[in-house]
């Protein structure tokens, strides 16, 4: 086992490495996160951090339906997701370095202010952090709460922990619903520097809204990432298991 003091995802990805080098799993096939919990007594989010770093580094596969299994040739990042759990744990995957964390006036940011219903009085607690994998950096974030949330936060967990995760533990407003926009835009200067790309380069925007059960919004996240290092998979799936019958709208169109 990793020395203890190491986080744990981390203790358990220097174990995986070791096992994946030594040939443990021969068949290719890695346990499941269910066998993995068990043996390292932690929880299914600190498991998927440990495997989530494994996928950047080119030594695991993870897709839906078929379990977890070594590489054959690396390739590069692709994150596979289904549910509220798997956007929440890529959080913990890539080296996490946060830049600056402080509260900032909502007027200076009147998007993030709508989104997170605060008025112009009131402050935000904004965090600016760099995601990077062996590749190097692939994405840039902006990080914003409303600042009765952001006072609970400790700073000392911010690059440990995903934060939406820290504001489910300290604030008991676990994350419900998430709303996800997805666009391009050409690299600002902020940006290009944080992720080593020339200005105007075209970025992968994804701008994120944590809503708790009752509808409050509790984080609102601008993330750029680095196309040709991020890759991000969604799976959608069949509501019910019966032939698809087209809605009144769309009835209404094809006429």
């Amino acid at each position: 086992m990793a020395p203890r003091g190491l986080p744990l995802y981390q203790q358990i990805l220097e174990t995986m490495r070791e096992r994946l080098r030594r040939g443990r799993y021969a068949s290719g096939m890695l346990p499941t996160e269910t066998v993995l919990v068990r043996e390292f007594e932690v929880s299914r989010h600190t498991v998927r951090a440990a495997l989530h770093h494994l996928v950047i580094e080119g030594l695991i596969e993870r897709r839906a339906g078929r379990g977890t299994t070594m590489t054959k040739t690396p390739s590069r990042v692709e994150w596979s997701i289904e549910a509220l759990e798997d956007l929440i744990d890529i959080g913990f995957a890539g080296h996490y370095d946060v830049r600056s964390a402080k509260f900032v006036p909502a007027v200076r940011v009147p998007q993030v202010a709508r989104a997170l219903a605060a008025t112009a009085s009131e402050r935000l607690l904004h965090v600016q952090a760099v995601r990077s994998s062996p590749a190097g950096p692939y994405a840039y974030s902006n990080a914003f709460f409303p600042e009765d949330v952001g006072r609970k936060l400790p700073r000392r967990l911010f690059s440990r922990r995903p934060l939406i995760l820290l504001v489910e533990e300290y604030c008991s407003l676990p994350s419900f619903r998430t709303r996800q926009v997805a666009s391009a835009a050409p690299a600002g200067r902020e940006a290009a520097h944080a992720l080593r790309v020339r200005r105007a380069e075209p970025l992968l925007v994804l701008e994120r809204t944590h809503f708790a059960r009752d509808g409050r919004p509790l984080q609102h996240t601008r993330i750029e990432c680095r196309p040709d290092r991020y890759q991000q998979v969604v799976h959608f799936n069949r509501r019910v298991d019966a032939p698809y019958v087209p809605s009144k709208a769309l009835e209404a169109l094809r006429r």
